[in-house]
């Protein structure tokens, strides 16, 4: 079964108030992964500039991960910066995601080995099969990593998502998805390759005017639910067809 992770990335704005109505949900809901976006310092500064602080203070991450612990839920942190990340790298996340942007670099992979915890790795902005290998051979003990295939595209015919069974052929480690599309029906398509995790964008509700970071590809909280049960529902109906033996057709000679 394809372990589901709901990204808030930078959908809360930065505001506390907003990132703790994501949080909320999900401790209500049946999903067992969240996690938060540490942007780079680039991002922050130029945003900033507009008018709009991304970032969330530290206390913030300290508070949200003892509220998981105690449903016993897991916090996660994606990062694509050793500048940035090093302000939270003493609060101990449950797992962390490596964005590809950040796939060789080699500082902030070394600061998330010292953690001791999964490693979920994408391979989006068309990441090479070099730069994976490149990421791969930094890590000595590979049983806590998981590639993700990470199609940054609307289009169908882009998505390629028997990646999934590719990558998980060629490197023998476990492999899932990070979806950066905005059709749902894709996501079902997907049981059929078997990820191992599936990570969807999140935003909670419809605002005039509101236009999320992640906007076309994350999904309203009732959207998500929805998914991960229709989801399942693929699921079980492929590990159905997989159990049907091959049945011998007998025919009989018919007279009229």
């Amino acid at each position: 079964m394809s372990l589901f992770f709901i990204e808030a990335g930078t959908n809360h704005f930065g505001k506390e108030d907003e990132a703790n109505k994501i949080l909320n949900f999900f401790l209500k809901s049946d999903f067992s992964n969240l996690t938060f976006m540490i942007q780079s310092k680039s991002f922050y500064l130029e945003h900033k500039r507009k008018g709009i602080d991304f970032r969330l203070k530290k206390n913030f991450y300290v508070k949200a991960l003892n509220k998981c612990h105690k449903k016993k839920k897991k916090l996660g942190i994606a990062v694509c910066s050793e500048e940035t990340f090093k302000e939270f790298s003493d609060i101990k996340f449950d797992f962390y995601k490596l964005l590809s942007l950040a796939i060789n670099n080699f500082k902030l992979i070394d600061l998330l080995k010292k953690k001791n915890k999964p490693i979920f790795i994408s391979t989006g902005h068309k990441a090479s099969e070099n730069n994976i290998k490149r990421c791969l051979s930094q890590f000595q003990d590979k049983k806590k990593i998981t590639l993700l295939h990470a199609p940054m595209t609307y289009t169908p015919e882009e998505l390629h998502l028997d990646r999934v069974s590719e990558i998980k052929k060629k490197h023998k480690l476990k492999t899932g998805y990070s979806n950066h599309n905005n059709d749902k029906n894709n996501i079902y398509l997907l049981s059929a390759y078997k990820p191992d995790a599936i990570f969807l964008y999140c935003k909670q509700k419809k605002k005039k005017g509101r236009v999320y970071p992640d906007h076309g590809h994350a999904f309203y909280f009732k959207e998500l639910e929805e998914i991960k049960n229709k989801y399942q529902d693929y699921d079980l109906m492929h590990k159905k067809i997989k159990k049907i033996k091959k049945v011998k057709i007998f025919t009989n000679d018919f007279k009229i």
